[in-house]
């Protein structure tokens, strides 16, 4: 279908306005009148329904979500096709991401920073034991209420590691994920495990910190190189104000080989 206007019938839903587009899909909030509650809901682009990979990876953040019950794992309320469109219905938070609040604060409370991390930790944690790694985590994938509780989303990228579904869904050799977070065996193109999602978070705080990323460049795959071969800048040089006991932290989160970090969001938890 062609992008769904205000007042358009999606099945059961009423569209009420675009949340947010991308590549693979535009979200809509929506209104379910069965349940009188509004809801999100991920379309998958008009362009990519043909493709049977893609299609596959829409599918299996589906399935991975729908396995997943947890505080800080956004709900999922449905999913399926409708006349040729796939969707996903989820909770709807409007309030923003953690991407829009570092954007927006010049300084996060330090015990407020260690609870996001916490709290997606205890998430990742949780997704692990049950075989998912996440595989995309990043400050714009995790959503904030208006409480301020976190709750991490868009597992499009997420690996079923085992179970009754194992859709290899990227192509050999393609490195799927968002560079300026990518741990560096995924840049690589090698094998990855919940290690490469504690890198990842090891970035999420990183730039909860100094309010910016650890590497930068004009592509996507120089980013990814810093990665793989530049030692991770110094925070105490970017913000003299962190408490030095954080650096240690990110510094072991982002360690290059998967074996020097944390082996478990528990375990980073802990220290911090």
């Amino acid at each position: 279908m062609s992008q769904a206007l205000p007042g358009y019938q999606f099945g059961q839903y009423r569209i009420v306005d675009i949340v947010g587009q991308g590549g693979m899909a535009t979200v809509y909030k929506a209104y379910q009148p069965s349940v009188d509650r509004y809801v999100a809901i991920k379309m998958l682009s008009p362009d990519l329904t043909q493709n049977e990979n893609f299609v596959k990876r829409f599918e299996s953040e589906a399935k991975a979500v729908a396995a997943l019950e947890h505080p800080h794992i956004l709900p999922l309320f449905d999913f399926g096709e409708l006349n040729g469109t796939y969707y996903i219905v989820t909770r709807l938070i409007e309030t923003g991401t953690l991407a829009d609040l570092i954007h927006k604060e010049a300084h996060i409370p330090y015990e407020q920073i260690v609870k996001y991390i916490t709290d997606i930790g205890a998430a990742l944690g949780y997704a692990h034991s049950r075989g998912v790694v996440h595989r995309d985590i990043k400050s714009s994938n995790i959503l904030i209420d208006p409480l301020h509780e976190v709750f991490l989303t868009d597992f499009g990228l997420a690996k079923i590691m085992h179970g009754p579904y194992n859709p290899r869904v990227t192509d050999t050799g393609t490195v799927v994920g968002t560079a300026a977070y990518m741990a560096p065996e995924r840049a690589a193109g090698e094998p990855i495990d919940g290690r490469s999602d504690i890198y990842s978070l090891g970035v999420v705080l990183f730039e909860l910190l100094v309010g910016q990323l650890p590497f930068d460049g004009d592509t996507p795959m120089a980013v990814a190189l810093k990665h793989i071969q530049e030692p991770i800048p110094s925070i105490h040089d970017l913000n003299s104000n962190v408490p030095p006991t954080f650096e240690p932290v990110v510094l072991k989160a982002m360690a290059k080989w998967p074996d020097q970090r944390y082996q478990t969001t528990q375990e980073m938890a802990l220290a911090l």
